[in-house]
Protein backbone atom coordinates (compact mmCIF):
# COMPACT_ATOMS: atom_id res chain seq x y z
CA UNK A 1 0.00 0.00 0.00
CA UNK A 2 2.61 2.11 0.90
CA UNK A 3 4.42 1.76 -2.46
CA UNK A 4 0.93 2.24 -4.40
CA UNK A 5 0.68 5.47 -2.24
CA UNK A 6 3.97 7.02 -3.06
CA UNK A 7 3.18 6.08 -7.24
CA UNK A 8 -0.35 7.88 -6.82
CA UNK A 9 1.47 11.19 -5.24
CA UNK A 10 4.11 11.02 -8.16
CA UNK A 11 1.47 11.20 -10.89
CA UNK A 12 -1.33 13.04 -8.66
CA UNK A 13 -1.73 16.32 -10.67
CA UNK A 14 -1.88 18.29 -7.92
CA UNK A 15 1.59 18.13 -6.61
CA UNK A 16 2.63 19.68 -10.12
CA UNK A 17 2.64 23.16 -9.08
CA UNK A 18 4.72 23.03 -6.22
CA UNK A 19 7.50 21.39 -8.73
CA UNK A 20 6.41 24.76 -11.39
CA UNK A 21 7.13 26.98 -8.62
CA UNK A 22 10.66 25.94 -8.21
CA UNK A 23 11.03 25.69 -11.78
CA UNK A 24 12.75 28.49 -13.58
CA UNK A 25 10.20 31.32 -15.28
CA UNK A 26 9.86 30.33 -19.24
CA UNK A 27 12.68 32.82 -21.14
CA UNK A 28 11.66 34.97 -24.11
CA UNK A 29 13.60 34.34 -27.06
CA UNK A 30 12.69 37.95 -28.39
CA UNK A 31 12.69 39.83 -24.79
CA UNK A 32 16.32 38.72 -23.67
CA UNK A 33 18.29 40.71 -26.49
CA UNK A 34 16.22 44.12 -26.25
CA UNK A 35 16.93 43.53 -22.52
CA UNK A 36 20.49 43.25 -23.33
CA UNK A 37 20.67 45.77 -25.82
CA UNK A 38 18.80 48.33 -23.27
CA UNK A 39 21.47 47.81 -20.94
CA UNK A 40 24.32 48.13 -23.27
CA UNK A 41 22.61 51.18 -24.81
CA UNK A 42 23.06 52.73 -20.73
CA UNK A 43 26.81 51.69 -20.84
CA UNK A 44 29.15 54.93 -21.45
CA UNK A 45 31.55 54.83 -24.64
CA UNK A 46 35.29 54.37 -23.63
CA UNK A 47 37.78 56.85 -24.67
CA UNK A 48 38.02 57.46 -28.06
CA UNK A 49 41.12 57.05 -28.42
CA UNK A 50 43.51 53.57 -29.92
CA UNK A 51 46.49 53.34 -29.99
CA UNK A 52 47.11 53.15 -34.10
CA UNK A 53 45.08 56.85 -34.49
CA UNK A 54 47.08 59.82 -35.31
CA UNK A 55 45.91 62.41 -32.93
CA UNK A 56 46.26 66.45 -34.05
CA UNK A 57 45.64 68.06 -30.68
CA UNK A 58 44.85 72.54 -30.87
CA UNK A 59 44.47 74.90 -27.83
CA UNK A 60 46.93 73.10 -25.62
CA UNK A 61 47.31 74.63 -22.27
CA UNK A 62 49.90 72.71 -20.27
CA UNK A 63 49.96 69.65 -22.61
CA UNK A 64 48.78 67.39 -20.21
CA UNK A 65 46.04 66.15 -21.76
CA UNK A 66 48.48 65.11 -24.78
CA UNK A 67 50.68 63.53 -22.55
CA UNK A 68 47.56 61.32 -21.07
CA UNK A 69 46.97 60.21 -24.44
CA UNK A 70 50.36 59.27 -24.89
CA UNK A 71 50.91 57.46 -21.07
CA UNK A 72 47.47 56.02 -20.48
CA UNK A 73 45.71 55.36 -24.28
CA UNK A 74 49.51 54.67 -25.92
CA UNK A 75 48.68 56.64 -28.86
CA UNK A 76 51.79 57.06 -30.79
CA UNK A 77 50.89 59.77 -32.99
CA UNK A 78 50.24 62.60 -31.21
CA UNK A 79 50.68 66.54 -32.83
CA UNK A 80 50.04 68.83 -30.07
CA UNK A 81 49.49 72.34 -30.60
CA UNK A 82 49.04 75.44 -28.50
CA UNK A 83 47.61 79.07 -29.64
CA UNK A 84 50.23 80.26 -27.23
CA UNK A 85 53.80 81.05 -27.67
CA UNK A 86 56.58 78.79 -26.52
CA UNK A 87 57.27 80.97 -23.88
CA UNK A 88 53.69 82.31 -23.37
CA UNK A 89 52.85 78.43 -22.37
CA UNK A 90 55.77 78.42 -19.91
CA UNK A 91 54.55 81.60 -18.48
CA UNK A 92 51.26 80.66 -18.10
CA UNK A 93 51.92 76.64 -17.25
CA UNK A 94 55.19 76.21 -15.53
CA UNK A 95 54.42 72.52 -15.59
CA UNK A 96 54.30 72.59 -19.43
CA UNK A 97 58.22 72.50 -18.95
CA UNK A 98 57.91 68.72 -18.06
CA UNK A 99 55.06 68.23 -20.19
CA UNK A 100 56.06 68.55 -22.97
CA UNK A 101 59.78 66.76 -22.68
CA UNK A 102 58.16 64.04 -21.59
CA UNK A 103 55.53 63.83 -24.33
CA UNK A 104 58.38 64.35 -26.98
CA UNK A 105 60.66 61.42 -25.37
CA UNK A 106 60.40 58.48 -27.32
CA UNK A 107 60.40 55.96 -24.92
CA UNK A 108 57.62 53.61 -25.14
CA UNK A 109 56.55 54.37 -21.29
CA UNK A 110 56.29 57.96 -21.81
CA UNK A 111 57.84 58.26 -18.78
CA UNK A 112 61.06 61.32 -18.67
CA UNK A 113 63.61 61.19 -16.28
CA UNK A 114 65.98 64.28 -15.82
CA UNK A 115 68.22 63.12 -18.31
CA UNK A 116 65.69 61.94 -20.55
CA UNK A 117 63.65 65.63 -20.45
CA UNK A 118 67.56 66.98 -21.11
CA UNK A 119 67.78 64.56 -24.44
CA UNK A 120 64.51 65.55 -25.36
CA UNK A 121 65.20 69.38 -25.09
CA UNK A 122 68.41 69.28 -26.65
CA UNK A 123 67.31 67.24 -29.72
CA UNK A 124 63.95 68.69 -29.98
CA UNK A 125 64.05 71.30 -33.02
CA UNK A 126 62.25 74.15 -32.32
CA UNK A 127 61.79 75.53 -35.98
CA UNK A 128 60.45 72.31 -36.61
CA UNK A 129 58.73 71.41 -33.50
CA UNK A 130 59.74 67.83 -33.37
CA UNK A 131 61.83 64.61 -32.82
CA UNK A 132 62.60 62.44 -35.98
CA UNK A 133 61.11 59.27 -35.53
CA UNK A 134 61.13 56.45 -38.52
CA UNK A 135 58.25 55.57 -40.08
CA UNK A 136 57.53 52.31 -37.85
CA UNK A 137 57.87 54.08 -34.40
CA UNK A 138 55.79 56.81 -32.22
CA UNK A 139 55.89 60.44 -33.74
CA UNK A 140 55.68 63.06 -31.28
CA UNK A 141 55.19 66.63 -32.11
CA UNK A 142 55.13 70.12 -30.31
CA UNK A 143 54.27 73.11 -32.03
CA UNK A 144 53.47 76.91 -30.78
CA UNK A 145 51.39 79.94 -31.83
CA UNK A 146 49.00 78.09 -34.10
CA UNK A 147 45.90 79.29 -34.41
CA UNK A 148 43.05 76.24 -34.82
CA UNK A 149 40.78 78.76 -36.63
CA UNK A 150 43.22 79.03 -39.58
CA UNK A 151 45.84 75.28 -39.64
CA UNK A 152 45.87 75.44 -43.62
CA UNK A 153 47.71 78.62 -43.37
CA UNK A 154 50.61 77.17 -41.53
CA UNK A 155 53.06 75.45 -43.53
CA UNK A 156 53.05 72.10 -41.42
CA UNK A 157 49.38 71.38 -42.47
CA UNK A 158 49.48 73.27 -46.08
CA UNK A 159 52.23 71.71 -47.39
CA UNK A 160 51.56 68.24 -46.01
CA UNK A 161 49.38 65.44 -47.08
CA UNK A 162 48.91 63.80 -43.62
CA UNK A 163 45.64 63.68 -42.22
CA UNK A 164 44.57 62.72 -38.97
CA UNK A 165 42.29 60.60 -37.32
CA UNK A 166 41.27 62.69 -34.50
CA UNK A 167 41.53 66.31 -34.50
CA UNK A 168 41.13 67.31 -30.35
CA UNK A 169 39.83 70.83 -28.96
CA UNK A 170 39.81 70.55 -25.22
CA UNK A 171 37.42 73.46 -23.31
CA UNK A 172 38.23 76.00 -26.21
CA UNK A 173 37.00 79.33 -24.96
CA UNK A 174 37.91 82.98 -25.93
CA UNK A 175 39.38 83.72 -22.45
CA UNK A 176 38.79 86.79 -20.62
CA UNK A 177 38.01 88.93 -23.52
CA UNK A 178 34.36 90.31 -22.20
CA UNK A 179 32.46 90.25 -19.49
CA UNK A 180 29.23 90.53 -21.57
CA UNK A 181 27.90 87.01 -22.40
CA UNK A 182 26.32 87.57 -25.43
CA UNK A 183 30.14 88.80 -26.74
CA UNK A 184 31.34 85.99 -24.65
CA UNK A 185 28.96 83.83 -26.82
CA UNK A 186 29.21 85.15 -30.15
CA UNK A 187 32.86 85.05 -29.50
CA UNK A 188 33.43 81.64 -28.65
CA UNK A 189 30.55 80.38 -31.16
CA UNK A 190 33.08 82.06 -33.86
CA UNK A 191 35.98 80.33 -32.17
CA UNK A 192 34.28 77.03 -32.67
CA UNK A 193 32.78 77.54 -35.89
CA UNK A 194 36.41 78.19 -37.44
CA UNK A 195 37.90 75.82 -35.96
CA UNK A 196 35.25 72.86 -37.43
CA UNK A 197 35.82 74.69 -40.93
CA UNK A 198 39.50 74.65 -40.35
CA UNK A 199 40.08 70.90 -39.03
CA UNK A 200 37.69 69.45 -41.50
CA UNK A 201 40.15 69.22 -44.32
CA UNK A 202 42.81 68.07 -42.39
CA UNK A 203 40.59 64.64 -41.30
CA UNK A 204 40.99 60.73 -42.78
CA UNK A 205 38.47 61.07 -45.52
CA UNK A 206 35.48 59.23 -44.26
CA UNK A 207 36.68 57.93 -41.20
CA UNK A 208 38.41 61.18 -39.33
CA UNK A 209 36.38 62.77 -36.26
CA UNK A 210 36.52 66.35 -34.35
CA UNK A 211 36.59 65.69 -31.12
CA UNK A 212 35.62 68.62 -28.58
CA UNK A 213 34.78 68.67 -24.94
CA UNK A 214 32.67 71.72 -23.17
CA UNK A 215 31.42 72.18 -19.74
CA UNK A 216 28.10 71.55 -19.33
CA UNK A 217 25.09 74.12 -18.14
CA UNK A 218 25.41 77.74 -18.63
CA UNK A 219 26.53 80.04 -20.82
CA UNK A 220 28.11 76.50 -22.65
CA UNK A 221 24.48 75.59 -23.90
CA UNK A 222 23.94 78.96 -25.98
CA UNK A 223 27.23 78.02 -27.94
CA UNK A 224 24.71 75.53 -29.79
CA UNK A 225 27.43 73.25 -30.44
CA UNK A 226 25.92 70.92 -32.57
CA UNK A 227 24.45 73.51 -35.18
CA UNK A 228 27.68 75.26 -35.81
CA UNK A 229 29.61 72.18 -36.69
CA UNK A 230 26.92 71.30 -38.96
CA UNK A 231 27.30 75.31 -40.72
CA UNK A 232 30.86 73.73 -41.07
CA UNK A 233 29.66 70.15 -43.22
CA UNK A 234 30.06 67.79 -39.78
CA UNK A 235 27.55 65.58 -38.21
CA UNK A 236 26.98 65.04 -34.63
CA UNK A 237 28.53 61.13 -33.89
CA UNK A 238 27.90 60.86 -30.55
CA UNK A 239 28.68 62.59 -27.17
CA UNK A 240 28.21 62.01 -23.63
CA UNK A 241 29.68 62.77 -20.23
CA UNK A 242 33.49 63.56 -20.04
CA UNK A 243 35.34 61.86 -17.40
CA UNK A 244 38.70 63.63 -16.20
CA UNK A 245 39.60 60.08 -14.75
CA UNK A 246 39.97 58.26 -17.81
CA UNK A 247 42.67 60.15 -18.73
CA UNK A 248 45.45 60.00 -15.60
CA UNK A 249 47.41 62.77 -15.28
CA UNK A 250 45.26 65.20 -17.01
CA UNK A 251 44.66 68.49 -15.29
CA UNK A 252 42.04 71.42 -16.49
CA UNK A 253 44.02 74.71 -17.14
CA UNK A 254 42.46 78.11 -17.43
CA UNK A 255 42.75 79.60 -20.88
CA UNK A 256 44.78 82.68 -18.64
CA UNK A 257 46.95 80.39 -17.07
CA UNK A 258 47.37 78.92 -13.42
CA UNK A 259 45.57 80.92 -10.63
CA UNK A 260 48.35 82.05 -8.47
CA UNK A 261 48.95 79.67 -5.15
CA UNK A 262 47.23 77.06 -6.78
CA UNK A 263 43.67 77.96 -5.42
CA UNK A 264 40.58 75.70 -5.43
CA UNK A 265 39.22 76.04 -8.99
CA UNK A 266 39.56 72.29 -10.69
CA UNK A 267 37.68 72.26 -14.07
CA UNK A 268 38.06 68.34 -14.23
CA UNK A 269 35.49 68.58 -11.22
CA UNK A 270 33.13 70.00 -12.98
CA UNK A 271 30.26 68.13 -15.48
CA UNK A 272 31.81 68.23 -18.70
CA UNK A 273 30.83 66.62 -22.29
CA UNK A 274 32.92 65.33 -25.05
CA UNK A 275 30.92 65.54 -28.62
CA UNK A 276 32.36 63.52 -31.31
CA UNK A 277 31.87 65.32 -35.01
CA UNK A 278 32.58 63.45 -38.59
CA UNK A 279 31.63 63.77 -42.00
CA UNK A 280 29.61 60.49 -42.60
CA UNK A 281 26.35 59.81 -41.31
CA UNK A 282 24.78 60.82 -38.08
CA UNK A 283 25.38 58.16 -35.49
CA UNK A 284 27.70 55.87 -37.58
CA UNK A 285 30.61 56.51 -34.98
CA UNK A 286 34.41 55.04 -35.72
CA UNK A 287 33.60 51.50 -36.66
CA UNK A 288 31.13 49.59 -38.04
CA UNK A 289 27.84 49.20 -36.47
CA UNK A 290 24.75 47.57 -36.87
CA UNK A 291 21.86 50.39 -38.47
CA UNK A 292 19.24 49.70 -35.80
CA UNK A 293 21.53 49.62 -32.70
CA UNK A 294 23.26 53.27 -34.33
CA UNK A 295 19.31 54.55 -34.68
CA UNK A 296 18.72 53.39 -30.88
CA UNK A 297 21.89 54.97 -29.61
CA UNK A 298 21.89 58.42 -31.17
CA UNK A 299 18.32 58.68 -29.63
CA UNK A 300 19.59 57.57 -25.93
CA UNK A 301 22.83 60.19 -26.96
CA UNK A 302 20.08 63.23 -27.82
CA UNK A 303 18.06 62.29 -24.63
CA UNK A 304 21.39 62.20 -22.89
CA UNK A 305 22.44 65.61 -24.13
CA UNK A 306 19.03 66.71 -21.82
CA UNK A 307 19.93 65.40 -18.27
Amino acid sequence: MSKKRKHDNSSNPRSRPNKKSKAPPPTNPKAAPKKQHSHQQNQRPSPPFSPSDRVLLVGEGDFSFSLSLKRCHKVRKIFATSYDSAEEVLRKYPQAAENIPALLSTSESGGAEKDEIEAALEGWDSDSGRIKSEDNKPEYEVHHSIDATALLKRRIFSKSSRRYDKIVFQFPHIGGATKDQDRQVRANQQLLLGFFKSAAPLLTPNMGNVIVTLFEGMPYELWNIRALAKEAGLVTKVSFAFEAKEYEGYKHVRTLGNIEGGGGWKGEDRKSRMYIFGTGAAGAGNKPAAAAGNRKRKAQEESDDDD
